[in-house]
């Protein structure tokens, strides 16, 4: 009988989701008691029959959906999935041999519960900049958690590793697909979850690692549609809006909030500053000058507020401004 689904939702990332679907065949409960589903979520980059040419020992199946976003592809397979437990994994992330064993061994303590593994990002001492500061923020993250012990915050929560009962998933009508862009549908959803009862809790114990390999003009696409989706969250959830960066910039340090007030003033006015910007921290980090990684915090709420404004901008009264 199966006891977890797996779903990894995938976009152009073929060499990526091989090794993560490879990482799953060494699981400590037996193949029998698990199966994948893959979402290809348009991909044209061979992804879709380098996956189906696979042979795991476990029950695999891949679907294919024409590009809808994240959102939408996870949707589509939780649907698809047989099991009572769903577990979601994104398409960078290796499975520890006890991920699935852990996952189960969390859910024991309750029938409404969600539950956050961890997914540690591993680098090398030659990873490039952008990678390197990405991995130092998001690991200190899984420190606190594993600290705290704590309820979790909207922001502490993250859905690419994340186990949920198929029924409550589905009782909530899963993600909203109206995120089809990087960025907030996993805090979106976990407000609904929250709302019906459902306990968030952290089991550090279920890891799968995650790279990261995105370049930092990648890096600052993801910050401007995350500003973007914020907006669209905050206009859904208004409450919410304390708890993202769209409520919390205002208390950031002084200078932090003048630099980044500054290139907001001077992209109103110029609005070439904007790549400008992403250039020359791009280059500051290539060369590796020292202290170059300091300006990535400024920088990327700069792009974040960049987002958020353009996303104002475009439906002015839709929301409160932006910052």
């Amino acid at each position: 009988m199966l006891r977890v689904s797996v779903v990894i939702p995938t976009y152009r990332r073929k060499d990526a989701l091989l090794r993560a679907l490879r990482s799953l065949a060494s699981q400590s409960i037996a193949p029998a008691e698990y199966e994948v589903v893959v979402v290809v979520d348009g991909s044209d980059d061979g992804t879709l029959e380098a996956a189906e040419s696979s042979a795991p020992p476990y029950a695999l199946r891949v679907l294919w959906q024409g590009n809808s976003g994240r959102a939408a592809a996870c949707n589509t397979g939780v649907a698809a999935a047989q099991a009572e437990l769903v577990v979601l994994l994104d398409d960078d992330m290796e499975a520890s041999p006890r991920l699935l064993e852990e996952h189960l061994k969390a859910h024991a303590a309750g029938p409404r519960l969600g539950v956050m593994g961890a997914a540690p990002i591993t680098v090398s001492p030659s990873a490039p900049a952008p990678t390197a500061y990405i991995a130092r923020k998001f690991n200190r993250h899984l420190e606190h958690l594993a600290r705290s012990g704590a309820p979790l915050a909207l922001r502490d929560f993250y859905s690419g590793n994340f186990s949920i009962r198929r029924d409550l998933f589905e009782s909530v009508h899963g993600f909203d697909e109206r995120f089809t862009i990087y960025g907030n549908e996993d805090l979106e959803l976990s407000l609904r979850l929250t709302a019906a009862g459902v306990s968030i809790v952290y089991a550090p114990a279920a890891i799968a690692h995650q790279s990261y390999d995105k370049n930092f003009d990648a890096l600052a696409r993801d910050n401007v549609a995350k500003g973007r989706t914020a907006v669209l969250l905050a206009r859904i959830h208004p409450a919410a809006r304390a708890e993202l960066k769209l409520g919390t910039f205002g208390r950031e340090p002084l200078r932090r909030r003048l630099v980044v007030n500054a290139l907001l003033a001077a992209t109103r006015v110029f609005p070439p500053t904007r790549p400008l910007v992403v250039g020359l921290v791009r280059l500051l980090g290539a060369l590796r000058i020292p202290g170059a990684h300091l300006l990535y915090p400024p920088t990327l709420d700069y792009l974040y507020l960049c987002g958020a404004r353009d996303a104002e901008r475009e439906a002015p009264h839709a929301g409160a401004a932006a910052a």
